[in-house]
């Protein structure tokens, strides 16, 4: 019997590493991973490595008499058969020729006249007609205070002191993270609120954080629902300003399991807030995606003005290098005056294409701060690689941005508990105290295209959108949770 469970752990252990395969591209010289790597197929379909070099293989290609090739920026092109992919591990070699050694050709030009020749032929490489994508979709967003203070505190609830409100303050985390993936056909052209999204898989991942936090938000509501007569409201005051904010404490008692008829409209309210969150997950996914389609920086509204309006950049000598087979040219910029931007970029030799665009903020994009509240959006950097379709123009193949924000808040707040249906004063309580809060948010986003296809304007408009699926949560990262695709 021992022997036999050890062999059908043997058994699963290879039926999983069968279903795909992790490969990873390495410099062959310095052993470093090499990011970014396009690997592409015969059927002219591939993806782009990850920050470390990896890409997961399937085995469904290792079965086809197919071969991949492999290309990146200052390296040897690579070309293997996927039936006589061995080794994990692929290792490429640098290219002999360095940035700074002469390349010879027949034409010699300035990277003003280049980024002329990049302009002229934008609408040549680049098309924003309609168009279907099959993408995956990833953000990764974290929050955490740096600094939380709550001074001179004063509470007419008996239960709700300072000493409850310090153990409060010491139960709460100090950051929460969340990653949102979502694979997809996405549709449409680069026209605002003219896409489309069917929904094929997604999930999210919250850390332990927010059960943390989810306690202590329920510690808090029993004490103010033990405290507070169900019809009262509230008025929020700050300084000198003043506001009103309903607050329904019907809605923290429990549904009465004996009560059949309660039990009804509660899981008539159930139902119809799932179908809610259906709608309302694909319309945010498809918002988040139509935001990083347009800024793009061909694009009319891009914040990447460098190709657009060069007159406020300082350009670099271009370089030659070779992007696989192909002669690149590197050219960096930097602001000359008011502009936001530094960064790199990649533009092919041939037909004048930006095939790569690296980018990084130098100065705060919007800063805000009135009136005790402070708003300073401090990063934005990111890269964008665009490859060649069949019909001969370029499209997003992959898109990497990292964006944050920095909050504070310095306020005197105040919270006073009305009620209309007693008789006397409708004053019940007061809560009041001196908020001093700093947050940091960063969100990571990333694009990976594994399909394009041009459609007809008619095409477009045949696409139903049908999304019936919700996004599964989980608490802790798992790898397998796209193996099927």
């Amino acid at each position: 019997m021992r022997y036999f469970s050890y062999f059908i752990f043997l058994l699963c252990a290879y039926t999983l590493q069968a279903q795909s395969k992790q490969v990873q591209i390495v410099d062959s010289l310095s052993l470093e991973p090499i990011p970014f790597a396009t690997v592409h197929f015969s059927n002219n379909k591939g993806l782009i490595t990850d920050a470390i070099g990896y890409f997961e293989l399937l085995s469904e290609q290792v079965e086809v008499n197919d071969s991949l090739f492999v290309s990146s920026l200052g390296y040897d092109g690579l070309a293997v058969g996927l039936k006589q992919l061995q080794d994990s591990i692929l290792y490429v070699m640098p290219q002999a020729i360095a940035l700074d050694n002469v390349i010879l050709t027949n034409k010699s030009y300035t990277s003003e006249k280049i980024i002329d020749l990049v302009q002229e032929r934008l609408e040549r490489n680049y098309s924003t007609d309609y168009s279907k994508k099959r993408l995956f979709y990833k953000e990764y967003y974290t929050q955490s205070i740096k600094k939380l203070e709550i001074n001179k505190f004063k509470s007419s609830i008996q239960e709700l002191n300072r000493s409850l409100l310090d153990s409060f303050l010491f139960q709460m985390p100090r950051a929460r993270e969340y990653t949102s993936e979502t694979l997809c056909h996405f549709s449409g052209n680069f026209e605002e609120d003219n896409q489309k999204i069917n929904l094929i898989k997604a999930r999210k991942t919250f850390d332990k954080g927010d059960d943390l936090l989810n306690s202590v938000r329920n510690r808090l509501w029993k004490t103010l629902h033990d405290n507070i007569k169900p019809d009262s409201y509230f008025k929020i005051r700050s300084g000198i300003f003043g506001g009103g904010l309903d607050l329904d404490m019907s809605e923290l008692d429990k549904v009465d399991s004996t009560n059949l008829k309660a039990l009804q409209e509660f899981e008539k309210k159930k139902s119809e807030k799932k179908l809610k969150r259906q709608k309302n997950f694909s319309k945010s996914q498809k918002k988040e995606i139509a935001s990083l389609y347009s800024e793009l920086f061909f694009t009319k509204k891009a914040e990447l003005n460098c190709i657009q309006k060069p007159s406020r950049y300082l350009f670099s000598e271009p370089e030659l290098t070779f992007e696989g087979s192909n002669l690149t040219y590197v050219i960096n910029y930097k602001p000359k005056g008011g502009a936001d931007f530094e960064g790199t970029l990649y533009i092919n030799a041939e037909d004048f294409a930006v095939t790569r665009l690296d980018f990084n903020n130098v100065k705060s994009l919007f800063k805000l701060k009135l009136l005790g509240v402070s708003y300073n959006e401090n990063l934005k950097s990111g890269r964008m690689i665009f490859s060649k379709n069949t019909n001969g123009q370029y499209a997003l193949t992959y898109l990497q941005m990292t964006e944050g924000t920095l909050i504070g808040v310095d306020r005197p707040l105040k919270f006073i508990e009305k009620n209309k249906f007693v008789k006397g004063r409708r004053k019940q309580n007061e809560i009041s105290f001196r908020l001093d809060l700093v947050m940091r948010s960063i969100d990571q986003y990333e694009l990976r295209v594994f399909d394009h296809e041009s459609l007809t304007e008619e095409a477009f408009q045949a696409i139903e959108e049908t999304n019936d699926v919700l996004p599964k949560y989980h608490k802790e990262f798992t790898t397998n949770f796209w193996e099927e695709f």
